[in-house]
Protein backbone atom coordinates (compact mmCIF):
# COMPACT_ATOMS: atom_id res chain seq x y z
CA UNK A 1 0.00 0.00 0.00
CA UNK A 2 1.47 3.13 -0.91
CA UNK A 3 1.98 5.35 1.81
CA UNK A 4 0.14 9.24 0.67
CA UNK A 5 1.94 11.34 3.40
CA UNK A 6 4.94 12.76 0.83
CA UNK A 7 2.39 13.68 -1.38
CA UNK A 8 0.55 15.35 1.57
CA UNK A 9 3.86 17.48 2.90
CA UNK A 10 4.09 18.43 -0.47
CA UNK A 11 0.55 19.67 -0.75
CA UNK A 12 1.40 21.50 2.25
CA UNK A 13 4.22 23.30 0.65
CA UNK A 14 1.64 24.39 -1.66
CA UNK A 15 -0.50 25.65 0.73
CA UNK A 16 2.03 27.23 2.55
CA UNK A 17 3.38 29.13 -0.77
CA UNK A 18 -0.35 30.52 -1.54
CA UNK A 19 -0.77 31.53 1.95
CA UNK A 20 2.56 33.83 1.42
CA UNK A 21 1.13 35.03 -1.91
CA UNK A 22 -2.33 35.52 -0.36
CA UNK A 23 -1.13 37.65 2.47
CA UNK A 24 0.95 39.61 -0.28
CA UNK A 25 -2.41 40.59 -2.08
CA UNK A 26 -4.03 41.29 1.06
CA UNK A 27 -1.76 43.92 2.50
CA UNK A 28 -2.89 46.03 -0.62
CA UNK A 29 -5.93 46.46 0.58
CA UNK A 30 -5.18 48.28 3.77
CA UNK A 31 -6.38 51.52 2.95
CA UNK A 32 -9.29 50.47 1.14
CA UNK A 33 -12.56 51.15 2.71
CA UNK A 34 -14.22 48.60 5.11
CA UNK A 35 -17.47 48.77 3.17
CA UNK A 36 -18.15 46.20 0.69
CA UNK A 37 -19.91 45.91 -2.74
CA UNK A 38 -23.78 44.59 -3.61
CA UNK A 39 -24.73 43.14 -7.07
CA UNK A 40 -28.66 44.16 -7.93
CA UNK A 41 -30.30 43.77 -11.49
CA UNK A 42 -32.42 46.83 -12.76
CA UNK A 43 -33.77 46.02 -16.37
CA UNK A 44 -31.36 43.06 -17.14
CA UNK A 45 -27.94 45.12 -16.05
CA UNK A 46 -26.55 44.72 -13.03
CA UNK A 47 -25.93 47.62 -10.77
CA UNK A 48 -23.30 47.70 -8.23
CA UNK A 49 -23.74 49.59 -4.21
CA UNK A 50 -21.11 50.22 -1.91
CA UNK A 51 -23.03 49.33 1.93
CA UNK A 52 -21.15 49.79 4.91
CA UNK A 53 -23.18 48.80 7.51
CA UNK A 54 -21.12 50.25 10.46
CA UNK A 55 -21.70 54.15 9.07
CA UNK A 56 -24.83 53.20 7.41
CA UNK A 57 -23.57 53.96 4.03
CA UNK A 58 -25.86 53.27 0.76
CA UNK A 59 -23.99 54.71 -2.41
CA UNK A 60 -25.02 53.79 -5.72
CA UNK A 61 -21.59 53.32 -7.51
CA UNK A 62 -21.14 54.89 -11.18
CA UNK A 63 -19.21 54.07 -14.23
CA UNK A 64 -16.54 56.29 -13.06
CA UNK A 65 -15.97 54.31 -10.09
CA UNK A 66 -15.52 51.02 -11.49
CA UNK A 67 -12.15 50.60 -10.22
CA UNK A 68 -13.35 51.35 -6.88
CA UNK A 69 -15.70 48.51 -7.12
CA UNK A 70 -13.41 46.27 -8.87
CA UNK A 71 -10.72 46.68 -5.84
CA UNK A 72 -13.50 45.81 -3.14
CA UNK A 73 -14.68 42.65 -4.76
CA UNK A 74 -11.36 41.34 -5.45
CA UNK A 75 -10.27 42.16 -1.74
CA UNK A 76 -13.28 40.37 -0.38
CA UNK A 77 -12.64 37.71 -2.89
CA UNK A 78 -8.98 37.32 -1.91
CA UNK A 79 -9.87 37.36 2.22
CA UNK A 80 -12.10 34.62 1.59
CA UNK A 81 -9.25 32.86 -0.20
CA UNK A 82 -7.30 33.49 2.78
CA UNK A 83 -9.50 32.58 5.61
CA UNK A 84 -10.03 28.93 3.23
CA UNK A 85 -6.12 28.68 2.86
CA UNK A 86 -5.22 28.80 6.34
CA UNK A 87 -8.07 26.74 7.42
CA UNK A 88 -6.69 23.77 5.00
CA UNK A 89 -3.58 24.26 5.86
CA UNK A 90 -4.42 23.67 9.94
CA UNK A 91 -6.49 20.81 9.13
CA UNK A 92 -4.07 19.37 6.73
CA UNK A 93 -1.39 20.15 9.45
CA UNK A 94 -3.65 17.94 12.22
CA UNK A 95 -4.15 15.23 9.93
CA UNK A 96 -0.31 15.05 9.22
CA UNK A 97 0.75 14.75 12.92
CA UNK A 98 -1.75 11.48 12.97
CA UNK A 99 -0.84 9.97 9.97
CA UNK A 100 1.05 7.75 8.81
CA UNK A 101 0.18 4.18 7.34
CA UNK A 102 3.24 3.02 7.94
CA UNK A 103 2.12 2.66 10.96
CA UNK A 104 -0.02 -0.40 9.98
CA UNK A 105 2.99 -2.46 8.47
CA UNK A 106 5.49 -1.35 11.60
CA UNK A 107 3.06 -3.61 13.61
CA UNK A 108 4.38 -6.28 11.83
CA UNK A 109 7.58 -5.36 11.52
CA UNK A 110 7.89 -5.26 15.08
CA UNK A 111 7.16 -8.52 15.65
CA UNK A 112 9.45 -10.73 17.13
CA UNK A 113 10.62 -13.40 14.13
CA UNK A 114 9.05 -16.56 16.06
CA UNK A 115 5.52 -14.56 15.86
CA UNK A 116 6.57 -13.24 11.97
CA UNK A 117 6.61 -16.51 10.99
CA UNK A 118 3.69 -17.32 12.07
CA UNK A 119 1.77 -14.13 10.72
CA UNK A 120 0.31 -13.23 7.45
CA UNK A 121 0.08 -9.55 7.23
CA UNK A 122 -2.59 -7.55 5.91
CA UNK A 123 -0.23 -5.41 3.80
CA UNK A 124 2.72 -7.29 1.84
CA UNK A 125 5.85 -5.36 3.50
CA UNK A 126 8.06 -4.09 1.11
CA UNK A 127 10.69 -6.39 1.83
CA UNK A 128 8.45 -9.15 0.67
CA UNK A 129 7.21 -7.04 -2.20
CA UNK A 130 10.33 -7.04 -3.22
CA UNK A 131 11.46 -10.73 -3.11
CA UNK A 132 8.42 -11.24 -4.79
CA UNK A 133 9.48 -8.69 -7.64
CA UNK A 134 12.65 -10.36 -8.32
CA UNK A 135 11.18 -13.87 -8.44
CA UNK A 136 8.56 -12.55 -11.01
CA UNK A 137 10.87 -9.71 -12.98
CA UNK A 138 14.44 -12.39 -14.05
CA UNK A 139 17.81 -11.08 -15.54
CA UNK A 140 20.04 -11.82 -17.49
CA UNK A 141 17.62 -13.27 -20.21
CA UNK A 142 18.71 -11.86 -23.21
CA UNK A 143 21.12 -14.98 -24.74
CA UNK A 144 22.87 -12.67 -27.49
CA UNK A 145 25.92 -14.15 -27.77
CA UNK A 146 28.41 -11.17 -27.29
CA UNK A 147 29.85 -11.50 -23.48
CA UNK A 148 29.60 -8.59 -21.34
CA UNK A 149 33.10 -6.62 -21.00
CA UNK A 150 32.34 -4.58 -17.33
CA UNK A 151 31.72 -6.62 -14.29
CA UNK A 152 28.74 -4.73 -11.93
CA UNK A 153 29.20 -4.14 -7.98
CA UNK A 154 26.68 -7.22 -7.76
CA UNK A 155 29.38 -9.37 -9.90
CA UNK A 156 27.10 -9.75 -13.54
CA UNK A 157 28.91 -8.72 -16.84
CA UNK A 158 27.04 -6.10 -18.93
CA UNK A 159 27.58 -4.77 -22.54
CA UNK A 160 29.13 -1.35 -22.00
CA UNK A 161 30.09 1.08 -19.38
CA UNK A 162 27.58 3.11 -19.06
CA UNK A 163 25.34 -0.02 -18.21
CA UNK A 164 27.98 -0.40 -15.72
CA UNK A 165 27.42 3.13 -14.56
CA UNK A 166 23.51 3.23 -14.18
CA UNK A 167 23.75 -0.27 -12.29
CA UNK A 168 26.60 0.50 -9.79
CA UNK A 169 23.98 3.95 -9.02
CA UNK A 170 20.72 1.64 -8.89
CA UNK A 171 22.58 -0.53 -5.96
CA UNK A 172 24.53 2.37 -4.59
CA UNK A 173 21.06 3.53 -3.51
CA UNK A 174 19.34 0.39 -2.90
CA UNK A 175 17.13 0.25 -5.96
CA UNK A 176 15.99 -2.97 -7.15
CA UNK A 177 16.72 -4.03 -10.39
CA UNK A 178 17.41 -6.98 -12.78
CA UNK A 179 19.63 -6.85 -16.07
CA UNK A 180 18.11 -7.45 -19.24
CA UNK A 181 14.50 -8.67 -18.38
CA UNK A 182 12.30 -10.09 -21.13
CA UNK A 183 9.75 -7.91 -22.04
CA UNK A 184 6.69 -9.32 -24.17
CA UNK A 185 5.66 -5.84 -26.79
CA UNK A 186 2.80 -7.43 -28.64
CA UNK A 187 4.16 -9.70 -31.30
CA UNK A 188 8.22 -8.85 -30.23
CA UNK A 189 10.17 -10.20 -27.42
CA UNK A 190 12.66 -7.25 -26.31
CA UNK A 191 15.64 -7.15 -23.52
CA UNK A 192 15.91 -3.53 -22.22
CA UNK A 193 18.94 -2.76 -20.20
CA UNK A 194 16.91 -2.57 -16.84
CA UNK A 195 13.76 -3.56 -15.12
CA UNK A 196 13.87 -1.27 -11.80
CA UNK A 197 11.57 -0.93 -9.05
CA UNK A 198 9.93 1.99 -7.52
CA UNK A 199 9.37 0.61 -3.94
CA UNK A 200 7.27 4.03 -2.90
CA UNK A 201 4.76 3.33 -5.69
CA UNK A 202 5.38 0.09 -6.23
CA UNK A 203 5.48 0.62 -10.03
CA UNK A 204 7.82 -1.31 -12.47
CA UNK A 205 9.74 1.04 -14.91
CA UNK A 206 11.84 -0.43 -18.34
CA UNK A 207 14.63 1.41 -18.42
CA UNK A 208 16.65 0.85 -21.81
CA UNK A 209 19.94 3.62 -22.17
CA UNK A 210 20.34 3.76 -25.83
CA UNK A 211 23.74 4.48 -25.47
CA UNK A 212 24.51 5.52 -29.41
CA UNK A 213 20.80 7.04 -31.10
CA UNK A 214 23.95 8.84 -33.02
CA UNK A 215 24.24 5.70 -35.04
CA UNK A 216 20.89 5.96 -37.86
CA UNK A 217 20.31 2.25 -38.18
CA UNK A 218 20.30 2.10 -34.42
CA UNK A 219 17.93 4.87 -33.28
CA UNK A 220 15.57 3.85 -36.15
CA UNK A 221 15.43 0.08 -34.49
CA UNK A 222 15.23 0.87 -30.92
CA UNK A 223 12.63 4.04 -31.76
Amino acid sequence: MENYKYHLEEQLKELNGLIKLSNKNIAKYKDAPSGHIHLSKCNGSVQYYYIDKTLGIRKYMNIEEIKTVKKLIQRDYDLAVNKKLIDLQMRLSRFLNLYDIDDITGIYSNLIDGRKRLVEPIIETNEMFIERWYEEHPGMQNTYPEEGMYQINRGEMVRSKSEKIIADALDKYGVPYQYEPMLELGYNTVYPDFVVLNVRTRKTIYWEHLGIVSDMEYATKNF
